[in-house]
């Protein structure tokens, strides 16, 4: 059916993912489902998706050191590296058996991120529109699709669309939906009555957020960044300099360094005091089914539902695609009753066997209410953890003057707005200023712990 949305590529075919599954970071350990049966989803990396390195030089001194090389460390490399920087980008692979894994995760490791354009504010619009020009200058380098330009559907609640279509945006691209429009268009979503929406054409869609970092992490190396796989130990900011200790104990020194650092920042001894996080788990659940089955859900695009339910609030989604592991999967997404806010001593366990098993029945309830027509062949449940600042924007900011920078806190938009950050990141260390004139500096000031904050984001449920 014909849902008015136009699409400039159509959905990659399997093999062309990097090897991931889902939103989420981690299998789930084998449990019993209601009907079907939640399996744990084992696979090696394809080490070929992995990316290009060259050797590094330890003893020169950098312009800059980016310490992190995930979703915001890898376009900060990229961006400074562009600028003609001296760059050293120091980070850990993705493990290959996560639940064995004793270091860092990363909210990267993943297959697939939602992406969209219109946002209430429009400083958050062109956070969008930067990024989806820096992943389409990577993509024709590296010659990878890596943004699947499916359309982009919102719904909301009456009295919950949170202002989404302020009366200063252009919306003359967006196709405004009533209630009746909705169930025409999108038969096999069963929305609740009142429910308005928009849907958005291409580019909007959905991205690889593993894709994305190591076509940015390739890219700055051939262009002469040097990347280091390691994890750092120790970062010490001196009146000229900033050392980088790494678990080999190499030094590492650099004019200047960007902390990228996710939601682990807090549990590491780099920043000079901890900053405002508030570290939440999350649970996706893949749900596994056949096209041929369900043929109305070929052309789905990328969906976001603003409701308040007795089971989950802020549903996200994305349609149906092949993940490497061969599985043909669409990722159901939600805040829900049993998701919590991590300690430091929480969020490794949490990434490696936390009981995302408790909240897959309420997930799945909630997707068979919204999907009543769809033939699921089996359920899948995938953890991860979103790091929520208090103005609900990463934090992109002087950390110590003319030394440390940070970006951190990506509030679940950091895959949709990597570009952008990167290139807001990379100019702030090299220049020392915020020269930006359309995205306000207040918008990604870092706040810390110890101070009192309004917290922006919608909080738990309970």
């Amino acid at each position: 059916k014909n849902t008015g949305i136009p699409k400039r590529n159509a959905r990659r075919p399997p093999g062309q993912l990097a090897a991931g599954l889902g939103r989420g970071c981690v299998s789930d350990e084998q449990q019993s489902g209601h009907r079907l049966t939640i399996h744990a989803l084992r696979y090696r990396h394809d080490v070929s998706m992995r990316p290009h390195r060259r050797p590094v030089s330890l003893h020169r001194m950098f312009d800059l050191a980016v310490i992190g090389t995930g979703i915001m460390g890898a376009p900060t490399a990229w961006h400074a590296q562009r600028s003609g920087a001296s760059v050293v980008a120091i980070g850990v692979l993705e493990p290959a058996e996560p639940d064995q894994h004793t270091g860092l995760f990363g909210a990267w490791h993943d297959s697939s991120r939602l992406l969209w354009r219109h946002h209430a504010d429009p400083a958050d619009t062109e956070l969008t529109r930067r990024s989806i020009e820096a992943i389409r200058a990577i993509e024709t380098e590296c010659g990878n699709t890596l943004l699947t330009e499916v359309g982009f559907l919102f719904t909301a609640d009456r009295g919950l669309d949170e202002g989404i279509l302020s009366d200063s945006e252009d919306i003359e691209s967006l196709l405004l939906l009533d209630h009746t429009d909705l169930a025409d268009r999108f038969a096999y979503l069963a929305l609740s009555p009142g429910v308005v929406g928009y849907v958005e054409g291409a580019p909007s869609g959905y991205i690889s957020p593993r894709g994305v970092v190591n076509a940015f992490v390739s890219s700055a190396a051939a262009s002469g960044a040097d990347v280091v796989q390691d994890q750092v130990t120790a970062v010490d900011v001196h009146a000229d300099r900033v050392e980088v200790v790494i678990s080999s104990g190499r030094r590492i020194a650099a004019r200047k360094a960007v902390l990228a650092t996710g939601a682990f920042s807090n549990t590491t001894q780099f920043l000079p005091r901890p900053v405002a996080l508030r570290r939440k788990s999350e649970t996706a659940l893949m749900v596994e089914l056949n096209l041929a089955k369900n043929p109305e859900l070929i052309d789905m695009p990328t969906f976001v539902y603003e409701l308040d339910s007795d089971l989950v609030s802020d549903i996200y989604m994305v349609p149906p695609m092949m993940y490497p592991n061969g599985k043909m999967m669409m990722k159901f997404g939600a805040n829900t009753p049993h998701d919590r806010y991590l300690n430091d001593e929480e969020i490794q366990h949490w990434y490696r066997e936390g009981d995302s098993a408790a909240v897959t029945p309420t997930m799945q309830k909630a997707f068979s209410r919204l999907f009543p027509s769809v033939d699921v062949d089996d359920w899948h449940a995938v953890r991860c953890v979103i790091a929520r600042t208090p103005h609900g924007r990463p934090f992109i900011d002087t950390l110590v003057d003319g030394r440390l920078y940070c970006a951190i806190g990506g509030n679940g938009h950091s895959a949709k707005w990597v570009g952008a950050i990167g290139e807001l990141a990379a100019s702030l260390a090299l220049t020392e200023t915020w020269s930006d004139t359309v995205i306000p500096a207040t918008h990604h000031r870092v706040q810390y712990a110890d101070a009192t904050h309004t917290w922006k984001s919608r909080d738990l449920l309970t």
